[in-house]
Order: C-alpha cells, then structure tokens, then sequence
C-alpha cells in the first residue's frame, strides 16, 4: 500500500470495474479505505426515519442492498410490534470516503441504527431525535433528557436483530453492540425459545469492538461484501463465513417452521430438491 496514498489500492480498483449500475450501488474497497459508487439514500417512510443530524451532514447513503435490507427490516419489526419507527444513523458519504469520527462507513456497508426504548414512566414517550446511551441494566442514562425515563427494549430489537439474520439477500457481517445489551438480547432470545442455531448465529456477530466505543447507544450493522462487488469489495477481517453459516441457519430453521410460503422460499434459496430427495434436514427440535 502506498502509506503517501492510503486510498490508492481503492482507486486502481475502481478505475477497473467502472461505475456501478444504475441503482445499484458498488461497494470498492474496505469499510476503512474505500468508496461508494452509484449508491442510493435511505429516506423517511412510515416504518423508518432518518436522524435529523445525520439527514443535515447528508450521511445517508448506501449500496442497494443495505438501504433495502434497512427498510425490510423496519417493516418486520412494525409489523410485528405495532407503532415501531426504526430511526437510523450514519450510513455514508454519496460517494463514500471518511466520515468524522467514524473510522469505517467508507464504502457503503455500515449503518448505524438507534436503539428501539420504551418509555419507563408509561407516558408512551420517543427518545429523542438522538442516539440514547444505556447503562448495563438496560436503562437510558444519557442524555440528561433521557436520564431514567427510557429503557432499552429488548424484545423489539431482538426482533430486528433476528430480522437481519435471516435475510435471504444479504449476509450480516458484524453487528456491533455493548456486551452488557448483547447478553439482554441472547437472554432474551433463550427465553422466548428461539432456536438454538438462531441464537448461536447471533453470539457470532454481536459483538463489542475492541478499538471503538463499547456501542451502548446503537447497532453498528456491517453486511459482508456481496458476490457481485468482488473482488473490488473487500470484507477486510472477520467472521464471514461464519456469518453465511449463520444465513444457511437461519434460512434453514425457515424450511423447518415457516409457513409454507416461507419454506418453497427457503428451499429455492438453498436450492434444495422440490421433492426432498437426496437430502436430509436436521431433525427438528423439540419445542418442549
């Protein structure tokens, strides 16, 4: 690498793969030296909204892929927890690049996402237009706004954490979070009964990094490098393919339990044989 030019392996790349189709997004490079090309912005809907400060710097933008997979997953948990708005962060630059402070969301694969809280004091109260710093009981414990009055919900973002897991179309490679809300989250998952390959999919990816903040007061999601961006994309270090592991988990505990829409679904995206023939699914867990 050229230490004069960090970025100058990313701009041989990006001379040799052109521009991204139209719509698409390309992602060139590292999450920590890279770009964006073609990408798209994520925008307000009825399940999700940008954070104001983060609309203002025009940090929005991202490949295709992780802008679908943000509303998708918006729309899951609203769906199934009424009333719920997913407000997200930093994604990246237009063009991708360093974003102060950050040291990655270069090349459009990081989102950070806030937290989903109840109000403590049952007045159905929103956090603020910010992100909320929770202590390791859960409670919201900055800023002095939010000082008490809001708790980390942990059934709402066990939900979008599982969403994103089982995402036929994209693969999580990180999701970064404190350990004290990523134990309240694979608690929480143990105690609902969620399946075991489910909640060791999650102990792979959610993890508190080691030269950032803890992230106690939001998701940093990282989705690995898809196939069509390679080898221009590079995931850098990591668990990817454990976190595919994790995918084929996820989309095989939905052939096993989903409805029978889910399954045919299932079965196509692990192009599995239509009658069963010549392969043999794990036996299916008890649900005692």
């Amino acid at each position: 690498m050229d230490r004069a030019d960090p970025y100058a392996h990313a701009r041989d790349l990006i001379g040799s793969f052109g521009m991204a189709p139209a719509g698409g997004g390309r992602s060139i490079g590292t999450p920590q030296l890279g770009y964006l090309l073609g990408g798209v912005p994520a925008t307000n809907s009825a399940y999700l909204q940008v954070i104001p400060y983060t609309a203002q710097r025009g940090f929005v933008w991202g490949t295709q892929l992780l802008v679908d997979l943000l509303y998708r997953s918006a729309q899951t948990v609203a769906e199934e927890h009424p009333g719920s708005v997913l407000r997200i962060g930093n994604l990246s630059r237009p063009g991708g690049g360093d974003i102060p402070p950050s040291v990655s969301h270069n090349s459009g694969r990081d989102a950070d996402i806030a937290f989903f809280a109840y109000d403590r004091m049952g007045r159905n109260e929103l956090p603020p237009f910010t992100l909320v710093h929770y202590d390791e009981t859960g409670v919201a414990d900055w800023p002095e706004s939010a000082r008490g009055r809001f708790e980390f919900d942990t059934a709402r973002n066990w939900t979008l954490v599982r969403r994103w897991l089982s995402d036929p179309d994209v693969v999580v490679q990180w999701i970064f979070v404190s350990v004290p809300l990523r134990n309240l989250l694979l608690d929480h998952a143990l105690r609902i009964g969620e399946p075991e390959t489910l909640r060791l999919s999650a102990q792979r990816v959610l993890v508190e990094p080691k030269t950032s903040s803890p992230h106690a007061d939001h998701f940093h999601l990282r989705i690995a490098c898809p196939s069509d961006d390679r080898p221009g994309c590079i995931d850098g270090p990591g668990r990817t393919s454990l976190a595919r592991d994790a995918q084929v988990d996820a989309l095989l505990h939905l052939y096993r339990s989903g409805s029978p829409a889910e399954q045919r679904y299932a079965r196509e995206m692990l192009s599995l044989p239509t009658d069963g023939a010549d392969f043999e699914l794990p036996p299916i867990e008890s649900e005692d």
